[in-house]
């Protein structure tokens, strides 16, 4: 398909070259001007038709250029019609060129829909019922780049042109409005092309060139126009037929899937410094100019001042957008941060710490020497169980939980690990550690400076662990083998690991009696006597 265009397109260029060499200039005009109505058509019926069958996101754009390409198809064939009939263009030009504005707006909307992927992330965000923030911050960057170039160029040569041939003042700000149009489209495209990652490449290339050439030779024909030269000659008709032909291929470029974006690379610093500064770079020249002239003694007219005023106002506008889009992002580095640190320190399945958070409240909890640095995530601190005189550690180990997972599935298995995380959460305190280690192993901190003792904390653990609970539909009565170590910091200092082993040791020995009751870690272990309460 995109082939056969290609070709239908340089035939459709090659005839209108051909009158243009071979008729005169009248019936050149009009069989250039059928051309031309004839591609507009092509290019609106071609997008409208590949909407259709294109993905989403890659929809809106589409439409928009097609509605585009109609709405020049309709003025072209008006100019025609009055080309057949008076055989002068004289009383259409004004009407004709003074829609195509609207219409400027719809190629525009539709570049900015063009799918883009550097900043998914950070330009994406929408405003409420509104566009995306890059899409405001191209439009005001393009509207600064063009509101600067026109004041310099009014400064340097358009206000003596103006005061010299005295035209009139209408025609001038229809010219002016019409150029100030298609300077904002071709200051879109470039800054899109080169600061933005499109999707389709030779989409962006092909669609970008052909509203460019379009817009340029339209701005040079309004110029004329607007100098009272009505006259049109065929061949100033080819680069528009060019550019129809560019957006009809456009249109019909294959699109692959987007695939994944992982891989790709950040975008570069540098371009991102460069689209940060360019507005405010041709914005400074133009302050230059006026500066310059101000020194000079020189007055400003109304152009210059109210120009320079209105795009100081841009300027703060987009200013003030960046601060907004800094503070935003700001914020999301801070959330995501957070959400980093969490994951870091805790089970992703339960919720609860993990051995690594564990460890390092053990540590703080055994004694402050040990801890290798706060990790930011406890009610008041790391330090809520640093220099406790009275800790202990409870070990929980799930019996038979293989047996789970081998009848019912890991799924249920998973289930059962949530349910006695959730039960172990809900029966300590704010100042306890409930930590899932590995498996269906969990470890428990207890401060020991409460009412209870933690022989009897450890023992309402057990009976919540070990309440019965529905598992695939049925009745679940779980068992678990606790061991518990309390510190005695009277036979000096202790290892953490120390201490958790000995919990460890202590739960062996009650997996080992299968007494399904709690077991204190006694030194006695090591000889194979065990204490049970």
């Amino acid at each position: 398909m995109f082939r056969r265009a290609a070709v239908c397109g340089a035939l459709l260029v090659a005839s209108a070259g051909v009158f243009v060499a071979v008729l005169g200039s009248g019936p050149a005009q009009i069989a250039t001007l059928v051309v031309a109505v004839v591609s507009e058509a092509a290019a609106s019926i071609t997008c409208l038709w590949s909407a259709r069958r294109a993905a989403p996101g890659d929809r809106r754009w589409r439409v928009l250029i097609g509605i585009f390409a109609a709405g020049l198809g309709a003025g072209g064939l008006l100019t025609l019609v009055k080309l057949l009939s008076t055989g002068s263009v004289v009383g259409n030009v004004t009407s004709e060129y003074s829609g195509l504005i609207v219409f400027y707006g719809l190629a525009l909307a539709g570049l900015l829909s063009l799918p883009t992927c550097p900043f998914e992330d950070r330009g994406a965000r929408r405003f409420r019922g509104g566009p995306s923030r890059w899409h405001v911050i191209v439009v005001l960057d393009s509207v600064l780049i063009v509101g600067s170039v026109l004041l310099v160029e009014w400064g340097t040569s358009l206000e003596g042109l103006v005061r010299t041939r005295s035209p009139d003042p209408a025609e001038v700000a229809f010219a002016l409005v019409h150029q100030v149009a298609a300077l904002i489209l071709t200051a879109t495209v470039l800054l899109i092309g080169t600061f933005r990652r499109p999707r389709s490449p030779a989409t962006l290339a092909l669609l970008g060139a052909g509203l460019l050439a379009y817009a340029l030779t339209n701005g040079l024909l309004v110029y004329r126009f607007a100098h009272g030269d009505y006259d049109l000659p065929g061949w100033s008709l080819l680069p528009i037929i060019v550019s129809l032909q560019l957006i009809t291929l456009a249109a019909l470029v294959p699109v692959r899937g987007q695939g994944s974006q992982d891989g790709e690379p950040m975008p570069d610093p540098r371009a991102m410094w460069a689209h940060a500064a360019l507005p405010y770079a041709v914005l400074g020249v133009a302050g230059v100019l006026i500066l310059t002239r101000l020194v000079a003694g020189a007055p400003l007219d109304r152009v210059e001042a109210y120009g320079t005023v209105s795009l100081l106002v841009l300027a703060l506008a987009r200013q003030m957008m960046t601060i907004a889009e800094n503070t935003h992002l700001l914020a999301e580095v801070r959330v995501r941060e957070r959400q980093l640190r969490h994951q870091a320190f805790h089970d992703p399945l339960t919720g609860l710490a993990n051995r690594a958070l564990f460890s390092r409240r053990l540590a703080r909890a055994v004694g402050p020497g040990n801890a290798p640095g706060g990790d930011g995530d406890t009610p008041g601190g790391d330090g809520a169980l640093a220099g406790r005189e009275a800790v202990a550690v409870l070990f929980v180990d799930l019996d038979h939980f293989k047996g789970v997972n081998d009848a019912f599935g890991h799924a249920i298995g998973d289930e059962l690990l949530k349910i006695s995380a959730a039960r172990l959460r809900g029966a300590v305190r704010a100042t306890d550690t409930v930590a899932r280690l590995g498996g269906d192993e969990f470890a428990v901190i207890l401060d020991g400076d409460g009412a209870d003792e933690p022989v009897q904390l450890a023992q309402r653990l057990a009976a919540a662990v070990e309440a019965p609970c529905k598992l695939a539909g049925r009745r679940y009565d779980p068992r678990a083998s606790l061991g518990l170590v309390t510190l005695d910091r009277a036979a000096g200092p202790t290892c953490p690991d120390t201490l958790l082993h000995q919990a460890d040791l202590a739960m062996y020995a009650a997996k080992r009696e299968r007494s399904r009751r709690l077991v204190v870690y006694d030194p006695a272990l090591s000889a194979g006597t065990v204490s049970r309460t």
